[in-house]
């Protein structure tokens, strides 16, 4: 009973770390949230990576927020040039994101989205065959520890037409983060090879 009761306060602490669901990064492997990343995608619920971000960038966000609506009220900054480079990112503007006022009101993690490109997946065709139905596994993956608890490692994820999800991760204090995404969906799904 008393070897019972001295188990109770880390597992407590257990469930406040990792049972809440992702909290700034807090995974315990890169494929946790590889895996995570690549489902939100998938699923097309992509501001759900923005939780997989490290901890000081979610708070970052939030005072980068207030100032960049400063910034565009005041004129320091422009909407136009702002919107040229979204459309890259977000080309069918499937994102809601379309003018100046609802980039104002969007939440952190809805742009995030728009800034790491996971719009992108819209320029391809066949979309439900793409993305629901693609038969997705990891492909390729490669993990770099360094010392005291620090390390990069990149995921990738692909289909059965050679889609691509990239996840990028980085290791602090023995925690992984998400550090970025690349996503290539072409328009065109590859053509089968002619049969002889």
């Amino acid at each position: 009973m008393k070897n019972t009761l001295k188990l109770v306060p880390l597992f407590m602490l257990a469930v406040l770390m990792f049972g809440c669901g992702p909290s700034g990064g807090a995974a315990s492997s890169p494929e946790e949230i590889g895996d995570a990343v690549k489902d939100a995608i998938v699923t097309e619920n992509f501001t759900a990576i923005y939780g997989y971000l490290p901890a000081w960038q979610i708070e970052a966000d939030k005072g980068d927020s207030e100032v960049k609506k400063w910034r565009y009220e005041e004129k320091w900054e422009l909407w136009k040039p702002l919107k040229e480079y979204l459309e890259t990112l977000d080309p069918k503007d499937k994102s809601g994101i379309i003018d100046e006022e609802k980039w104002k009101a969007a939440t952190d993690a809805e742009r995030t989205a728009v800034f790491l490109g996971c719009y992108k997946v819209y320029e391809g065709d066949k979309l439900e065959d793409r993305l629901g139905e693609g038969m997705w596994y990891m492909s390729r993956r490669s993990v770099k520890l360094d010392v005291e608890g620090q390390g990069t490692a990149t995921i990738v994820y692909s289909n059965k037409y050679k889609d691509r999800i990239e996840v990028k991760c980085n290791r602090e204090n023995g925690l992984w983060s998400l550090a970025g995404v690349e996503i290539e969906f072409p328009k065109d799904l590859p053509e089968k090879p002619k049969s002889e």
